[in-house]
């Protein structure tokens, strides 16, 4: 069983407030929104990519007590994996081999937005790996397989968005609910997985592994379930992470 560390409860007052009320709203709200797409939709298959979204099924799953955790599988879809474009292939053949029956398959991705580059290279590499698929599989499988964007987004600092981001925006692919900040993002105390480490890159950036270390409940991190919990009427006491042996079986399973 993977480590798990939890804060005792005296340590819950000891933390610094990640997010003011109005920054919180704001991201609920279009997280709220967010939800009510899925339930309208109903996808065959939530893909939450690694490490972001990981917290996005956390807050859903709290605003929808109905929400389908057993539909969410994890991608290590990041460009904090030195070899992102050969495991991102690997994990979508592996995806399709054992999902796929031949008939129609609906696939929602949910995403943080910024700049929209990170969500424009999943989907290529989405699209290359369909590809690859099809011409083993031996017919055309566009039609039957659909892929959707739903993304909470944030405004860049300058105040543009990638041009291919754009582009699958226009065309229906990708669809954003923007809020003041995304309180998650790049924000290691409001996200509980820890992945092993690689090497240091070129650049000097720490890469990551696709394997699974452990997990860490911050006391920023159950707050803000709290948080969440108690804007939606439900039990703080109540809520917890989900998922966690899944996304580590998500990884192995389609890395084989």
């Amino acid at each position: 069983m993977r480590k798990r560390k939890v804060f005792k409860t005296k340590e819950l007052v000891q933390f610094m407030k990640q997010y003011n009320q109005k920054e919180f709203d704001s991201y609920i709200e279009a997280m709220r929104k967010i939800s009510d797409v899925l339930r309208s939709e109903k996808p065959d298959y939530i893909l939450a990519p690694i490490i972001g979204s990981v917290p996005l099924i956390d807050v859903l799953s709290i605003i929808d007590r109905n929400f389908p955790v057993e539909n969410v599988e994890y991608p290590p879809n990041s460009s904090r994996f030195s070899n992102r474009e050969e495991i991102i292939a690997r994990w979508y053949h592996n995806f399709f081999l054992d999902n796929y029956d031949g008939g129609r398959m609906s696939l929602i991705c949910l995403d943080e937005v910024i700049s929209g580059s990170s969500s424009s290279k999943g989907y290529k590499e989405f699209r290359k790996s369909l590809k690859k698929f099809e011409d083993e599989f031996g017919s055309y499988l566009g039609k039957k397989i659909n892929y959707k964007v739903l993304g909470i987004g944030e405004t860049p600092r300058n105040h543009k968005r990638n041009h291919n981001f754009l582009k699958l925006v226009n065309n229906g692919v990708v669809k954003v609910f923007e809020t003041k900040r995304i309180i998650t993002s790049d924000n290691i105390v409001l996200n509980p997985l820890r992945l092993k480490r690689g090497e240091i890159n070129k650049q000097g950036r720490q890469t990551y592994l696709p394997v699974v270390d452990k997990f860490v409940l911050t006391p920023e991190y159950l707050n803000l379930l709290h948080d969440v919990a108690s804007y939606f009427g439900a039990n703080p006491d109540g809520v917890s992470p989900v998922n966690e042996m899944k996304i580590a079986r998500s990884l192995e399973k389609y890395l084989r």
